[in-house]
C-alpha cells in the first residue's frame, strides 16, 4: 500500500514552534540579585513575605526595605511615617511574620518594645514593652531588654535578649513570648512566659550573627545555638530545654576575640576574621542548618552543615559559592539569600557587598554551584 502524504508542512512548523516556546531555560541554581541600596549594617535581618519577596530591617537608618528576586528593592517603610508618634520606630532589630501581618523588634535607649505590623508593614500597636528604665543612676526592671534575635513559631515568639540582675546585665538570654490578656490592656498583648538563662561569657561571644531558628512541619520547634565553656551546640526552647547531640565538627578550636568596641574594633576585627568558627543557626522545612566559617587555610569557606533534629544526627553538608569575610542567610521556600559582607576592617558598620539568590532545591540536594 501506498502512503499519501498531504501538504502539512506548515502546521508540523507551526507545532514545532509551539513546543519550543513551552521550553523554558532552567532558572540558575545560584545568581547575583541587582540592588542599588543594601541596609547600612552586614547581616541579614528580616524575613520573606512570599516566595518573591522579602523585608529586611534597617538597624541604624530607621526604616524597612523591601525586595523582589527580579526586581531588587521595590519599597522602603520609613520608621516615623505613622500618624501615631507612639508607633514610630527608630532602631529595628529584626522583623518576623506574626498573626495576619508581622512582629517587629524596636530597641532604642531604654526603650524596648514589640510593635504589630499590618500585612502592609505598617505599625498597627504596641504589643509589648520593656520594664527597663533609668532611676538614681542605675538602670532598674525585671523583664529582657536588648532584643537581638527572633523566631515567630505558630502563637509564640522566641528572642535573644539580656537581663538585669542586681543592676548588672545578664549573661545572653533566650525568652518565649505568647499572647496574654491584661486587666488594663488590649487583647493580644504579648507576655514572657519562659526563659533559657546564658552560660558564664556567652554575652561576649560575638561570632556568631543569626542564633535562632525555627523548623516546620508536625515537629516544628524553636532552636537556639548556645555558647557554653565546654563549646558550642543547638539547644531546643521547649520543656526543659533540650540539648541536641548533634553538631559539625569544628574546624579549629573556638577563638579567644578580645572585647569589642571603638577603641580596641580592629584588634577584635583581625582576631575574628582569622578564626574559625559556628557563625549561625538556620532552618528550612524540618532541617537545622549550622552555617561554619572555616579560615584554617587562610581564605575563608563556608559550610552549611544540615542536622536532623528528630534523629538528632548531622545529616550532610553543603559548601556556599562565597569567600566573603562575613555571610549571612535568609532561607526561604524558594530561594535562600546570601548576604556577603565586607571586613570589619575596611569600616565600622562592615557593610553588606551583594546578595546572592540559592536555589532552595540546591541546598536541599547538597549541591550549590558557584554564582561567577
Amino acid at each position: 500500500m501506498r502512503l499519501r502524504f498531504v501538504a502539512a508542512g506548515p502546521v508540523v512548523t507551526l507545532l514545532l514552534l509551539g513546543g519550543c516556546s513551552a521550553v523554558q531555560t532552567p532558572e540558575p541554581a545560584c545568581r547575583p540579585l541587582e540592588v542599588a541600596e543594601f541596609p547600612l549594617l552586614g547581616g541579614i535581618r528580616g524575613t520573606w513575605m512570599d516566595d518573591e519577596r522579602f523585608v529586611l530591617a534597617d538597624l541604624h537608618q530607621s526604616r524597612l526595605l523591601v525586595y523582589g528576586t527580579s526586581e531588587g528593592l521595590v519599597r522602603i517603610v520609613n520608621g516615623w511615617e505613622s500618624e501615631d508618634l507612639e508607633l514610630n520606630f527608630v532602631s529595628p532589630t529584626n522583623i518576623q511574620p506574626w498573626e495576619d501581618g508581622y512582629v517587629l523588634a524596636d530597641g532604642y535607649a531604654d526603650r524596648d518594645r514589640l510593635l504589630g505590623l499590618g500585612a502592609d508593614l505598617r505599625p498597627l500597636r504596641v504589643l509589648w514593652e520593656s520594664d527597663i528604665e533609668k532611676g538614681r543612676g542605675k538602670w532598674k526592671g525585671e523583664e529582657v531588654f536588648v532584643l537581638s534575635w527572633m523566631v515567630a513559631l505558630r502563637d509564640r515568639l522566641y528572642v535573644q535578649a539580656s537581663r538585669l540582675t542586681d543592676g548588672e546585665l545578664s549573661e545572653r538570654e533566650y525568652a518565649e513570648f505568647g499572647a496574654a490578656r491584661l486587666l488594663n490592656g488590649p487583647g493580644g498583648a504579648l507576655r514572657e512566659l519562659a526563659a533559657w538563662p546564658g552560660f558564664e561569657g556567652e554575652r561576649e561571644w560575638h561570632g556568631s550573627f543569626h542564633d535562632l531558628a525555627a523548623t516546620g512541619g508536625r515537629a516544628a520547634s524553636a532552636f537556639a545555638l548556645r555558647f557554653s565553656p565546654a563549646g558550642p551546640f543547638v539547644q531546643e526552647l521547649v520543656g526543659e530545654g533540650r540539648r541536641l547531640e548533634a553538631f559539625p565538627d569544628l574546624p579549629a578550636p573556638m577563638p579567644v576575640l578580645p572585647r569589642d568596641g571603638p577603641e580596641g574594633r580592629d584588634a577584635f576585627y583581625a582576631a575574628l576574621e582569622a578564626s574559625s568558627y559556628p557563625a549561625g543557626l538556620y532552618a528550612d522545612e524540618d532541617s537545622l542548618y549550622v552555617l561554619m566559617r572555616n579560615a584554617t587555610s587562610g581564605e575563608p569557606v563556608w559550610d552549611l552543615h544540615r542536622i536532623d533534629p528528630r534523629r538528632d544526627e548531622v545529616v550532610d553538608k553543603v559548601r556556599l559559592p562565597t569567600n566573603a569575610a562575613h555571610v549571612s542567610l535568609l532561607p526561604g521556600g524558594r530561594y535562600w539569600v546570601l548576604e556577603e559582607s565586607s571586613s570589619g576592617l575596611e569600616g565600622y558598620f562592615r557593610p553588606p557587598i551583594r546578595f546572592l539568590l540559592l536555589s532552595s532545591a540546591a541546598i536541599r540536594a547538597g549541591e550549590v554551584p558557584s554564582c561567577d
